[in-house]
């Protein structure tokens, strides 16, 4: 009898161990971060344009900069656009930067923190795309005891999602 009730525990340990282990997940890299491009960024109503695999969408704290590689191709249209949560601010800076000479293609500084930007691409090209958030986040003060280390956790962080779209550059002309 023992036994047999030693198994059903085994059991119920086995199968509901994972349960435990997925209600702690942290908020914002599975549920809210998570496809925020894809539910939270407009997409283009040009029917032509697709979206690109390498849209992204990342966890941000206030002042911080983070560039991702992309690439792309002659003869293609690119429409990129970003969506945020507004606790970061209402001016992300979005900048395409070539990945061999370092040259500014793109600084939405200078077109009014346009949120979303169109181009015809002309030559292939291995480009960075770079996010800066205004601001600066708050002090983190280190407290020792023991060589125990304990941080204050940033609280004013929120998501950004890139979305990019592509099509084939239409022809022009007859």
């Amino acid at each position: 009898m023992q036994l047999r009730a030693i198994k059903y525990l085994i059991l119920f340990l086995f199968f509901c161990t994972p349960l435990f282990t997925i209600g702690q997940i942290n908020d914002y890299t599975v549920r809210k971060c998570y496809g925020y491009q894809r539910d939270s960024c407009p997409t283009s109503k040009n029917i032509y344009y697709k979206i690109n695999d390498e849209s992204r969408s990342a966890l941000f704290l206030k002042g911080q900069v983070s560039a991702t590689p992309f690439t792309i191709y002659n003869g293609r249209d690119y429409r990129i656009s970003m969506c945020w949560d507004h606790i970061l601010g209402n001016e992300i800076k979005l900048k395409l930067i070539d990945k061999d000479t370092d040259a500014v293609l793109y600084d939405n500084s200078t077109d009014a923190y346009s949120s979303e930007f169109e181009f015809t691409v002309a030559q292939t090209r291995d480009i960075y795309i770079e996010l800066s958030v205004p601001g600066q986040s708050a002090n983190l003060t280190a407290e020792g005891d023991d060589g125990i280390i304990i941080l204050e956790k940033e609280t004013e962080m929120g998501c950004i999602g890139v979305l990019i779209e592509h099509m084939i550059t239409p022809t022009k002309g007859f």
